[in-house]
Parts: structure tokens; C-alpha cells; sequence
């Protein structure tokens, strides 16, 4: 789908999340449908679980409020209901070492956008590299094509060159 696509027409949303007491990152993708927020934790102990479940409330409480107050629920002929989203765990996942939580969440939001099992185990470094080359690679393009921004609109044409 492309960026500013109307919530009521996405079955799922994913998100990053900053955990400030415990400087980490977790996924979080919203389930519409289901009513439900999962929580991808790469640090998964009980003490940092707890924590990343006090990040997601937040944003489970707020969220159906949201959908009200912008009419989301109307359009599917939903009824708004104003309860939190239920905050769920995943289990199973590849667990960090060092601090590569930024990784394991782009990595994990790329699995499931490519519909592929989250494998238990991964080559974090390989992961590291590979992103690495694709973010200088989007950024060589852009350089390239002249393009400025994220929007969806064609190049505006060559920049303009100030000095």
C-alpha cells in the first residue's frame, strides 16, 4: 500500500516503538481486525517484557480513540468500541547479543512484510551489512534521480544548485 492509505483499508500496521527506560526498540504491528497489537521484542527477558509491554499501552489505549475520533471505524460499518487493543507477545524470536535492536526491528518488519517465518536464529552481522547496502543504495538513487523527498510525487527535476 502506498504512504497516507486510509487506516480502514490496511490490516496491519507496523511501528517502532522506543523503550526510553531501557534504551532498546521493539516492532509493533497492529492488527486491525483482530483488535490486537504484537509486540516484537529482541532483548526477551521477563524484566524487559514487562517493560516493552508498558511501551505498547500507550499506543493500544490511544489508538481506538483515534479511529473514533477520525471516523475509521464508519467506514468498514464497524461499531467503535473505545477499549484498549490487546497487547501480545511474540515468542520465538531471534535474540540480541549487543545492541543491534535497530536490526532485529528492521529485519523483523521485513519478514512479515514479505510474508516469511521470522527464522529463530540469524546472522545478525549478515542482516547489518545487507541493510547497510540497501540504505546506500536508496540513497545513491536518490542522489541520481534528484529526488528530495518520501512523497509519492514524480522528481521534480534537477536541483537547484545555490553556491
Amino acid at each position: 500500500m502506498l504512504c497516507g492509505s486510509p487506516w480502514h483499508l490496511c490490516d496491519h500496521v507496523l511501528f517502532i516503538i522506543h523503550m526510553e527506560t531501557e534504551s532498546h526498540w521493539i516492532l509493533g504491528r497492529l492488527n486491525i481486525e483482530e483488535r490486537r497489537m504484537y509486540m516484537y521484542n529482541s532483548l526477551s527477558t521477563a524484566m524487559k517484557d514487562s517493560a516493552a509491554i508498558k511501551a505498547c499501552q500507550p499506543f493500544a489505549v490511544l489508538l481506538p480513540h483515534f479511529f473514533a475520533l477520525f471516523d475509521e471505524f464508519k467506514k468498514e460499518n464497524k461499531p467503535v468500541c473505545l477499549d484498549p487493543f490487546e497487547v501480545v507477545k511474540v515468542d520465538g524470536l531471534p535474540q540480541q547479543t549487543s545492541n543491534d535492536c535497530g536490526c532485529f526491528v528492521a529485519s523483523f518488519a521485513e519478514y512479515f512484510i514479505d510474508m516469511k517465518p521470522i527464522p529463530p536464529i540469524f546472522d545478525v552481522e549478515k542482516h547489518r551489512d545487507r541493510l547497510a547496502v540497501l540504505f546506500y543504495k536508496y540513497a545513491r538513487m536518490k542522489e541520481l534521480d534528484f529526488i528530495d523527498s518520501e512523497d509519492e510525487a514524480p522528481p521534480k527535476g534537477p536541483k537547484k544548485n545555490l553556491s
